[in-house]
This record gives structure tokens, C-alpha cells and sequence, in this order.
């Protein structure tokens, strides 16, 4: 009869969640310890006022990974497009130079680190297919999901700020990934999304709860509401609807500030953190 208590006693202790086995300890370890990569890509803007408002926000994005996400250099590329006009000591966003660095950090990412890809510039869909539209021959959402799935990061960020962006999603999704796009799979005009989303990644109003930290999804949720202004005091038409997926079924949500009552995406990006300070 003791040996039966103490053995019931037993499991309710290994089972309690204060209750932290070796192993546990060594997989918190790791995830804490774990390295962030990131990869920022800018395609063709053949309008000179866009590649000029998407520029800015990959030196905004540049410098909010270095100075706030704690990354070192060695851990982030940028590649632009030839016409970029902050083109200078960074690398041409050639197909062929895209997959040489997404093969370097294939070669380099450990499973318990982070790896970020965020992709600004034109986009056009043909026959199902998107294409990022790079100086030279473009890729395809396939490829890129071809490419990327070479990382070993048990946890991703891909973000797709171009046309058609929603198209991509389900190639690009998997356990552990969040995926955003500027737009929907059948909205093929030009994008704003990053243009509110960098500046949201450190702009205090985006902490909605209050807790001295901007999640993945207050950023969004920022961007997305800025991004519903600027077509309402334009009194345009509304061309772009940012959507998120993050549970790995592959259907994104336009709504993802809403996954406590939706039971959908959201979640993960609730509990995502680029800034470390």
C-alpha cells in the first residue's frame, strides 16, 4: 500500500508544470540560447516614388534588426535591386544571389534558432504562380518555398510585402512558421504594408496590452489598421488586406487580432518578439 502512494504521489509531481525534468530544462535552454537569422530581400519598383518609399523601409527594417532585435551583422543580409538607391555595399537581388545566401544560412542555422525572411517589391501572378520580381530572371513562390524549407530553424517569420502576397501562404507555411502577406492571394496591385508595419515594430501605441513589449501580432494589427486609413482618407479603394497564418493549416487570416474568439491564427504571433529591448 505505501509503495502504491508514493508511486501516485510521483506522478502528480512529474506531471505538475512547476515540475521541470532534465530534459525540459536542456530544450528551455537551447530555445533561449538560440541565434536569430535574418534574410531581407528588395525586388524591382519600376515607380520611382515606391522603390523610394520600399528603400526606406529596408533600411528602416536594417537598422530596427541590429539596434533593437540584438542580431549581429554576420547574422543579416540585405540584398536590393540595382536601380535601390541605398543599392551601396549591399548585395544585388539576383535569383542566383538569393539562393547563394539562403544556402549559406541552409548551412550555418541550427535547429533551435530563428530565421527571419521578409521580401519587399513587385510581385505578378501567372497561371497560379507568383513570382518575385527581381533585377534579372524572377523566382517563383515554389522555389522559394523550395529554397527556405533547406533552413533548419525550428521557428521562421516570412514576410511577403508585394502583390498577390497571399498566393504564397500555403507554400511557405509549416510548424513553428509564422507567415505574413501584405494582401490577399487576389489583390495584385502595388503594396503599403511595410511602410507601417517597420515603424510599428518600435512605436509605443502598437503595445495595446500594455506589458512593455510589441509582439509579431500587435505589429500587424498596428499596420493593418494604418494600412485600412490610408485607403479611407484617400477615399480609395481598398487593394490591400494583410493576412497572417501561423498554425500551419495554410489558410491565413485577415483578422488574426481575433484568434481567442475565431480559435484560428494569431496565437503564435502573440507570443512572438523581434525586439529584445
Amino acid at each position: 500500500m505505501k509503495r502504491t502512494i508514493i508511486a501516485i504521489i510521483l506522478l502528480i509531481v512529474s506531471g505538475s508544470p512547476l515540475y521541470k525534468t532534465p530534459g525540459a530544462e536542456r530544450s528551455l535552454e537551447s530555445m533561449e540560447s538560440g541565434k536569430t537569422y535574418v534574410l531581407i530581400v528588395g525586388g524591382i519598383n519600376k515607380n520611382s516614388k515606391e522603390r523610394l518609399a520600399k528603400d526606406h523601409a529596408v533600411m528602416g527594417l536594417r537598422r530596427f534588426i541590429l539596434d533593437n532585435a540584438g542580431v549581429e551583422s554576420d547574422r543579416l543580409s540585405v540584398l536590393v535591386d540595382r536601380e535601390s538607391s541605398v543599392r551601396k555595399d549591399l548585395i544585388i537581388s539576383m535569383a542566383g544571389n538569393l539562393k547563394e545566401q539562403i544556402d549559406r544560412f541552409a548551412a550555418t542555422v541550427n535547429t533551435g534558432d530563428r530565421f527571419i525572411f521578409y521580401y519587399m517589391g513587385q510581385a505578378n501572378i501567372v497561371s497560379d504562380t507568383l513570382r518575385l520580381n527581381l533585377p534579372g530572371p524572377d523566382i517563383t513562390h515554389k522555389q522559394l518555398a523550395e529554397w527556405i524549407n533547406g533552413i533548419k530553424a525550428s521557428s521562421m517569420l516570412i514576410v511577403l510585402d508585394c502583390p498577390g502576397a497571399g498566393l504564397a501562404v500555403k507554400a511557405v507555411t509549416g510548424q513553428g512558421r509564422i507567415v505574413i502577406g501584405a494582401c490577399t492571394a487576389d489583390q495584385h496591385y502595388s503594396t503599403q504594408f511595410s511602410k507601417y508595419f517597420v515603424p510599428a515594430l518600435v512605436d509605443e501605441s502598437s503595445d495595446v496590452d500594455e506589458d512593455g513589449r510589441i509582439s509579431l501580432l500587435e505589429a500587424f494589427t498596428s499596420a493593418s489598421r494604418s494600412v485600412d486609413d490610408f485607403y479611407r482618407l484617400q477615399s480609395l479603394l481598398t487593394t490591400e488586406t494583410p493576412v497572417l497564418e501561423d498554425n500551419a493549416d495554410g489558410v491565413p487570416s485577415r483578422q488574426p487580432w481575433r484568434y481567442k474568439q475565431n480559435k484560428m491564427d494569431g496565437q503564435v504571433a502573440s507570443r512572438f518578439f523581434l525586439s529584445i529591448k
